[in-house]
């Protein structure tokens, strides 16, 4: 984001170091240093994107790992249950909390699950919020450039009426 930014800042500075035209709120930019400028801003934009295929990945990633997690916590609770099944008591107690505590793993897998989905799409919904504010920016700026250029545009043709005396 850092890099466009830049860009964006590059084409601000040519348009203030830029000429002024004789009797006009009009300038004249140098062409080729605001192409070469879209130019990067162009080669440059995947970056977000990809950076927006990462936090996919990273939601991948957490749900595994919340998932791995509730297996492990499943598998310790079974593990408990069998050591408690020598006696009867010890067994009909170590039951009724080995299935308390199979419930309450499942229900903090299940939350953690939960959690790990919130968070990852909450990264995503900020990463879609960022890159909406690129295309509306990229957008707004283009529009400038183009309103720009016609104003450039249309000096010139006046410029070149006044030489033909019209």
């Amino acid at each position: 984001m850092d890099a466009l930014l830049d860009y964006l800042d590059d084409i601000e500075e040519v348009l203030e170091t830029s000429k002024s035209l004789p009797f006009t709120n009009k300038i004249s930019v140098e062409k080729e240093r605001v192409l070469d400028i879209l130019n990067e801003i162009r080669l440059n934009l995947p970056d977000d994107i990809r950076s927006a295929q990462r936090i996919l990945g990273d939601h991948d990633r957490i749900v595994a790992e919340a998932e791995r997690k509730a297996q492990g916590i499943l598998e310790a609770a079974e593990n408990e249950a069998k050591i408690r099944t020598s006696n009867h008591e010890i067994f009909r107690r170590a039951s009724d909390q080995a299935s308390e505590t199979v419930e309450e793993s499942k229900k903090n897998a299940r939350d953690l699950r939960l959690n790990a989905m919130d968070y990852a799409d909450s990264m995503l919904k900020d990463a879609e919020e960022q890159i909406k504010a690129y295309m509306a920016n990229m957008e707004e700026q283009h529009k400038k450039v183009i309103e720009y250029f016609n104003q450039i545009s249309d000096v010139i043709y006046e410029n070149r009426q006044q030489l033909r005396g019209r």
